[in-house]
């Protein structure tokens, strides 16, 4: 028993050597200063990980809801995608102060879970010995796919499972055992059904391999049996698929209004990358940051690979079926890399936003299988005419991309030489390996160590990584800054900060926020942002220029600001506070609280969690109009005023002068569509100067066109730079004065690029004075929560109208349940769909607010379904058995 387990044992010490090797090189904690947070993983999933720790042990009711998600909405989709790997239950035994520590060991687990599940892949499919299945197990954990991808941490866990659902489906195939296959499948969907999805894809691909293996095997090809076993892979795979639709079903819910909307396959062959460009990615090393964004798939799995890859289709020992079979898969992920439209069909539809190709693990892990069938398979006599053949294919393919460097950045001659060594001492060791093999095969696997860790030490020195000591030192601040802001009772209020490290910092804080950044966020959410005049994207929405008037409707108490003088109060190893844009109207709110670096301050008077608004709210389907800002507020004002008075809130007003300083409008479209060119220099910049007063200390505001992005323009208010956030999809709503009466104001763009296309910036004054009234008057018609709790509000309001809506500022969705009374009422969807309304009648009513994912019913039925088909097989089986035993 326990010379079984040796080679697990040396395995799982050589890989945490590499591991801590590599910690030592990168200097990560807990070896070092430097966190493995990069990225996403530092702006998103560290503080979906606080998030997953907080629900498990204090509020479990945030996995189906959260109002700590932008402001407000469903969890299960997130937790589907990011959350539900088992690894993450290490969380537990973390402070979010250490998760930087425990991402690094959420990293080393899941690898070395991925090294040891493909030695066991290797030693039960393909009997290799220990130095060989080491060396293919290595080789696995640490190709280029998991190295480049070292950040997507959720996605590590199709590096898991994929090996044990291979030895499911092998067993399938060859002795009908079903058990492993099942049950890996199923919990490899569940803990993230996006690679789950690739998996399945691929599965259909290589059980046909797996199948013809085994025909071959048997020395005959019976068509009849191999459909037969096919046949058991696709029904044990609906079992898998039924028991993990308890996350599946809701999830699919999820994505119908999140990232199922972006979904359009279009049916074009739009080519993408050549072989030429595929295989560049063949080379040690061969990557750079600008790959994330948008490259060729990373498929090098090391030199030993590609050498016996190669041989495997010159092996005589392979039926040419198999070749054949092996052939066609190698087919089908050229076209997946070379056609869009089939790319997309691997990504549920969609192309994704940067990390291109993120099923090529697959790829890999195939490669890798062919090579490992070659070398059971090579013949043992002393032949020079294949590695001569295979000398030559490398010798030039080097001398290849040798002479076409400036086609491939991130590729160099030293990558290429490297290369070229090892697959040289790989060649010669496999060779000669006869001579001496429990020799040569230790030496094969130095070479893999050497070769793997140094593919691994280039492709991470490409990326920058979060400090530790400013990641804890922001954290900490973080925690003390938001600690008196959050709820501690049953009332219910927002909180908004001017400065962020991530978007998601309400998850890992734990208060009710406005931003969010994540694949999962509901389509709609960040329309009405985009509406409301303030950032949004596919996959974020950012609360950094609120309005007086959107700071009150969606209810936000507090404002958390910067201190002016907070970088003098800020040591060179602590995080920087800095606004994310320039929010003067803040200064309307009520000094709270102040220390070195933030201050807190109060908006005492708000319009609550739900708002009485007129009944015409529900009757346009499309009330709010795109790049209209200013006039999608007036709209939402005019329904929440009830006195008759038909004045606009915001004026517009004329710029007093507009100069151009070496820069020319070159065309000015329709009026409203200007071409700029930039004759300026770096000594003399070109930049457009408007002019503007402020007649009265009212907040003015600019509407900025989505084309003023950081990477176009720099912005200068008063000759002070001024901030603002990008990217952004529509007209940005952002604060030009407040307080402040005052001729000659000037606010300036600098034009980073040659030349520039973009609307015209307009300027608004908003009427504070009437605007406070109206609020004053809302004091006593609020919706007092008397109840909460993330999925579950209850509260009273007693409204003024004979009919009215009461607006509540929660994204709609389906799955909400109301009852008003105590009866059950159909909540209406809003705003162009963006809002839940509920219909009343004049006076006092207790409304209730239940969410819980319909989907989750569906789910529990097809658990219950596959559980029950997968136990009755089992019976049955075990029943003829004993039958046939008996007879």
């Amino acid at each position: 028993m326990q010379r079984k387990f040796q080679p697990y044992l040396l395995n799982l010490i050589l890989f945490t050597g590499i591991f801590i090797f590599i910690c030592f090189m990168f200097d990560f904690v807990p070896f070092g200063s430097e966190t493995m947070l990069t990225v996403d993983l530092g702006q998103q999933y560290i503080d979906f990980f606080s998030q997953f720790k907080d629900t498990v042990l204090n509020h479990p009711t945030k996995f189906f809801y959260s109002f700590e998600k932008g402001f407000g909405g469903e969890m299960v989709g997130l937790w589907a995608y990011y959350l539900m790997s088992p690894f993450n239950l290490i969380l537990l035994f973390f402070n979010e102060g250490n998760f930087d520590i425990a991402v690094t060991l959420l990293t080393y687990l899941k690898l070395l879970a991925a090294s040891l599940g493909f030695m066991f892949f290797s030693r039960r499919i393909y009997k290799l010995n220990t130095p060989m299945s080491l060396s293919f197990s290595l080789t696995y954990s640490l190709m280029s796919y998991v190295i480049v991808y070292l950040l997507n941490i959720m996605w590590l866990d199709g590096l898991v499972f994929l090996p044990l659902i291979a030895v499911g489906l092998h067993s399938i195939v060859e002795r009908r055992h079903y058990a492993l296959y099942v049950a890996s499948l199923a919990v490899m969907l569940i803990a993230n059904y996006y690679i789950g999805f690739m998996i399945c894809i691929f599965l259909a691909l290589y059980a046909l391999v797996v199948v013809v293996e085994r025909q071959e095997a048997h020395a005959r090809f019976d068509l009849k049996q191999a459909a037969f076993d096919y046949g058991a892979f696709i029904r044990y795979s609906i079992y898998a698929v039924l028991i993990a639709g308890v996350m599946l079903i809701p999830t699919v819910d999820s994505l119908s209004i999140g990232k199922g909307t972006h979904q359009s396959l279009g049916l074009t062959l739009d080519a993408t990358h050549n072989l030429a460009d595929m295989m560049s990615k063949s080379f040690i090393g061969s990557f750079n940051f600008d790959e994330m964004s948008s490259g060729s798939p990373n498929i090098y799995a090391g030199m030993l690979v590609m050498l016996l890859g190669f041989s495997y289709f010159f092996q005589k020992k392979i039926h040419w079926r198999e070749k054949l079979v092996a052939l066609f898969v190698l087919a089908v992920f050229f076209v997946s890399f070379r056609y869009d439209l089939v790319n997309k069909l691997w990504h549920g539809g969609q192309f994704p936003i940067w990390y291109h190709f993120r099923f090529s693990f697959t790829t890999s892990f195939f490669l890798v299988v062919l090579a490992m069938r070659a070398y059971t398979k090579r013949a043992e006599g002393k032949s020079i005419w294949l590695p001569l053949a295979l000398l030559a294919g490398m010798g030039g393919m080097a001398f290849y991309y040798f002479n076409h460097l400036a086609d491939y950045e991130f590729l160099s001659d030293m990558n290429i030489f490297i290369s070229l060594i090892f697959f040289i001492g790989f060649l010669l060791l496999l060779q000669y390996q006869s001579l001496k093999p429990d020799i040569f095969q230790w030496f094969i696997l130095a070479f893999v160590v050497a070769e793997m860790t140094s593919n691994a030490g280039l492709i991470l020195s490409e990326m920058s990584y979060v400090d530790q000591s400013k990641f804890r030192d922001y954290t900490v601040t973080l925690d003390e800054a938001v600690g008196p802001v959050r709820h501690g009772d049953d009332t219910f209020y927002r909180s908004n900060k001017t400065f962020m490290r991530t978007k998601n910092e309400a998850m890992y804080a734990h208060y009710h926020g406005l931003d969010h950044f994540g694949s999962t966020i509901e389509a709609h959410v960040p329309e009405l942002f985009g509406y409301l005049g303030m950032p949004d994207g596919n996959g974020f929405i950012a609360y950094t220029n609120g309005t007086i008037m959107t700071d009150d409707f969606f209810n936000v108490r507090y404002h958390l600001d910067i201190t002016e003088d907070t970088a003098s109060h800020t040591a060179d190893d602590e995080y920087v506070l800095y606004r994310e844009g320039t929010d003067l109207d803040n200064d309307k709110y009520t000094l709270v609280s102040e220390s070195d670096r933030y201050l807190l301050r109060e908006n005492e008077e708000r319009l609550g969690f739900g708002i009485e608004m007129k009944p015409e709210l529900a009757e346009s389907e499309e009330l709010l109009v795109s790049n209209d800002p200013v006039g999608n507020q007036e709209k939402i004002l005019d329904l929440l005023d009830f006195s008759g008075d038909t004045a606009n809130y915001f004026t517009r007003h004329s710029f007093d002068d507009v100069t151009y300083h070496n820069v020319r409008v070159t065309d000015e479209g329709d009026g409203d569509y200007y071409t700029y060119e930039n004759d300026g220099t770096e000594d003399v910049p070109g930049y457009v100067e408007l002019t503007f007063s402020t007649e009265s200390e009212n907040p003015y505001y600019f509407t900025l066109p989505s084309q003023l992005d950081k990477d176009a323009v720099s912005l200068q208010l008063n000759n002070v730079r001024y901030r603002w956030y990008t990217p952004y999809r529509r007209r940005q709503l952002t604060n030009a004065s407040y307080g402040q009466i005052a001729d000659g104001q000037t606010f300036r763009f600098y034009m980073e690029e040659e030349d520039m296309t973009a609307n015209l910036i307009y300027l608004y004054e908003f009427d504070e004075a009437r605007y406070d009234d109206l609020i004053a008057s809302k004091q006593d018609h609020l919706f007092e929560v008397e109840y909460f709790n993330h999925n579950e509000i209850i509260g009273s309001i007693e409204t003024e109208l004979p009919e009215s809506q009461v607006l509540f500022t929660v994204p709609y969705d389906d799955n909400w349940s109301v009852t008003v009374d105590g009866e059950r009422v159909e909540p209406v969807s809003v705003l162009n769909d963006t809002l839940l309304s509920v219909p009343v009648s004049a006076g006092a009513h207790e409304i209730r607010l239940v969410y819980f994912p319909r989907g989750l019913y569906v789910g529990m039925g097809t658990l219950v379904l596959g559980l029950g088909l997968s136990v009755g097989e089992w019976l049955w089986r075990r029943r003829r058995v004993k039958v046939e035993t008996s007879a």
